[in-house]
């Protein structure tokens, strides 16, 4: 039992160390900051039109409560803890989530250098992933990028927040609005991503 929380004590220090050494390897050449990730790969990151996050997200509708008698009251009532509503929200937030998400690493990134050891995005051992799992519209080079960006190069929660902090930073999003997108993003995370 302690060699197991060891070793998983031991993962979560490696874990913090990379992230440290990553945010250190943040810099700023000719106005332009990057972004060195656990991948090796290094990005250039520039800012991105809030109102253009804006407008993508407000395609998504809020969904409404429903609205129930209740017969104590005498009078109708929304009601906030219906499972289906639930539901639904929990979609609704994670739409938005993941739309801004994409929009900030579709505008807010381009790749600066990509190790010998990673496949770009327009490579057959890539490609051929995207297609045993079904990725479609890859046809559209920023829709591959994305895909590349999200399953290649930033593999990780960590390396995608260092990307959204770094993005939200020079798009004029105070760090605790990104604090916050990053405990949400955390928390519609599959489990066992760091």
């Amino acid at each position: 039992m302690a060699k197991n929380r060891d070793k998983n004590v031991g993962k979560v220090v490696d874990a913090a160390d990379a992230v440290e050494k990553t945010e250190k390897e943040k810099k700023s050449a000719n106005g332009r900051t990057t972004v060195k990730l656990s991948t090796g790969v290094i990005f250039n990151i520039r800012p991105v039109p809030r109102h253009f996050i804006y407008e993508v997200t407000r395609r998504f509708v809020r969904p409404e409560p429903p609205v129930v008698y209740v017969e104590s009251k005498g009078r109708e009532e929304e009601n906030a803890g219906d499972p289906d509503y639930a539901a639904a929200l929990e979609t609704y937030i994670s739409d938005i989530a993941n739309a801004a998400t994409d929009t900030a690493l579709i505008l807010g990134t381009t790749v600066k250098k990509i190790p010998a050891k990673v496949p770009d995005q327009d490579s057959e051992d890539f490609l051929q992933i995207m297609e045993v799992l079904g990725i479609t519209g890859l046809e559209n080079p920023k829709a591959r990028y994305l895909y590349w960006i999200k399953s290649i190069a930033a593999p990780t929660t960590g390396d995608v927040n260092n990307l959204l902090g770094e993005i939200g930073r020079l798009t004029g999003v105070s760090e605790s609005d990104t604090e916050d997108a990053v405990r949400r993003f955390r928390s519609l995370a599959p489990r066992g991503e760091d």
